[in-house]
């Protein structure tokens, strides 16, 4: 194969089980990391993907799902979509995810909002969320058309950037975990980083492109900056991610309470050591504490008391 003016979305994927075995990872991991998010938002009561990822995921499996044959004959402005049946049908399930994930998005958003601007959540959330929704079709629809991409990788490469980079400041602006897992975290990563991976194999292995070429700059730099962007951003991701766990003393992984950590009183998020606790308060429902906690209390207290 030449690689002659090759583009992202120029790339021929041969039919071949390494191929077959990397798009199958890359399913495996996004389908864990919405069932998770999904999991999560329930539980949590919070929406754990920000709005602009969901906008465009919401948007680009609405469009390479449903957007072609038969819903729109070939050569239709409406038809963009030239991806197998079998990645459509693919496409379609993760869209009913998004749907409940946005459903969440509505649910619980709001207070996320209004607590970041008091008085938003109140008054524009729901018009906020619309037009996030139509920016970001139009967006994906429009750039998959321009480039005639119509396999969707030039607008699947750049939301990576959006996706891998916008959970960063969900979580410092949240001040919580809610809605997110550490399985959802390296899930996302190795997610994306499947087909990376593929592009790369196919560059050496179908298009022979000598490791000496590949990795200057002039090979694809576009893409080389697209991937390393997003591996850099997820692994930040999962690093602040993990520290976040441990500062709300739980256990990044199964998200307990850390061995001795008991609620505060004063945040429910947090968990604190009970020594933290002995000179503090404790809230009514102090069955919930260790009868060691609690007998170290009392003797704290009754130290006060005869002060």
């Amino acid at each position: 194969m030449n690689m002659d003016k090759v583009t992202i979305a120029g790339l021929i994927v041969p039919d071949e089980p390494i191929y077959a075995i990397l798009t199958l990872v890359s399913g495996i991991f996004w389908t864990i990391v919405y069932i998770d998010i999904i999991y999560r938002g329930f539980k949590d009561k919070a929406c754990g993907m920000p709005l602009m990822v969901l906008g465009l995921n919401w948007s680009w499996e609405f469009i390479f799902a449903f957007m072609g044959e038969p819903f729109f004959h070939e050569g239709s402005f409406f038809c963009v979509t030239e991806q197998t049946m079998v990645q459509r049908g693919v496409d379609a399930v993760w869209f009913l995810f998004d749907c409940v994930i946005l459903y969440l998005k509505f649910k619980y958003g709001r207070e996320e909002f209004n607590h970041s601007l008091p008085g938003f959540g109140k008054k524009m959330f729901i018009p906020y969320v619309l037009f996030i929704l139509f920016v970001s079709f139009q967006a994906v629809w429009f750039i998959s058309m321009e480039l005639e991409d119509h396999q969707g990788a030039y607008a699947a490469y750049q939301q990576n950037i959006f996706i891998s980079s916008l959970y960063i400041p969900m979580l410092l602006r949240r001040g919580n975990t809610d809605g997110q897992s550490m399985i959802i975290a390296i899930s996302k990563c190795l997610g994306t980083l499947a087909p990376d991976v593929m592009g790369a194999v196919v560059l050496l292995k179908a298009y022979h492109v000598p490791w000496q070429k590949f990795v200057l700059m002039e090979t694809m730099p576009y893409m080389k900056l697209l991937i390393g962007s997003c591996l850099l951003f997820d692994l930040v991701y999962i690093i602040t991610l993990y520290r976040a766990f441990k500062k709300e003393g739980k256990n990044p992984w199964t998200r307990k309470p850390l061995p001795g950590y008991v609620q505060d009183p004063e945040d429910s998020h947090r968990w604190v050591p009970e020594a933290v606790l002995v000179d503090g308060y404790v809230p009514a429902d102090y069955e919930n504490y260790s009868d060691t906690f609690m007998s170290k209390f009392m003797v704290a207290r009754n130290k006060n008391d005869n002060k």
